[in-house]
């Protein structure tokens, strides 16, 4: 069996800001790199649009949508809350998306964008932990899939098909949610029935 995933490590000693630095620097050189694994065959497309000096979609992967009843925060029992001051709540250091869309900073989802390129190569590898699945979503686009689960950990990153030679990273995050956990498993089972 393969090691779980970890996060990426944070030095105590650095503020907030150069933490998601280092996070983004991660981001560049797994998947927003040249040398990224393909995915199915097909190459992955990395849109860079920039935010911040960072690219917009490592923002949407380390940011959260802010909901106006948060009642569990994604960090919770995590590293990551020592440093984050209930951004998620408070809504204090937030990133504008290139659609108008405010998002909190989400330090927790930040330390995990290594995990992208990691999954996607356990997936690769046919490894029991990563789930794939297909889904059209409301506006006819077709999403796929992958979601790593192990023990505690559950990750999701979503692509879209571009064309049978490419597929476009939309974006990716750990799953805390029941509610969440529950629609993508019931997503993933109708699909397996769909392709019996």
């Amino acid at each position: 069996m393969k090691k779980k995933l970890t996060p990426i490590a944070i030095d105590k000693a650095l503020e907030l800001s150069e933490i998601f630095d280092k996070c983004h620097s991660r981001f560049k050189e797994t998947i927003a790199t040249k040398d990224r694994p393909l995915f199915q065959g097909m190459e992955i497309y990395v849109p860079l649009k920039w935010i911040e000096n960072k690219a917009e979609i490592f923002w949407h992967s380390a940011s959260i949508e802010q909901k106006a009843k948060l009642d569990i925060k994604p960090c919770t029992n995590d590293i990551s809350s020592a440093f984050c001051s209930e951004n998620c709540r408070s809504g204090t250091e937030v990133i504008t998306m290139n659609d108008g869309n405010v998002r909190a900073k989400c330090l927790y989802r930040a330390l995990r964008v290594g995990w992208i390129k990691e999954v996607i190569e356990l997936y690769n590898e046919n490894d029991a932990r990563v789930k794939y699945w297909e889904k059209i979503n409301s506006k006819k686009k077709k999403r796929l899939y992958l979601r790593y689960q192990e023990e505690e950990l559950d990750y999701l990153i979503v692509f879209e098909k571009k064309s049978e030679k490419r597929v476009q990273l939309i974006t990716a995050y750990p799953i805390f949610f029941v509610s969440a956990k529950k629609d993508y498993e019931k997503d993933y089972q109708n699909y397996i029935k769909e392709i019996k």
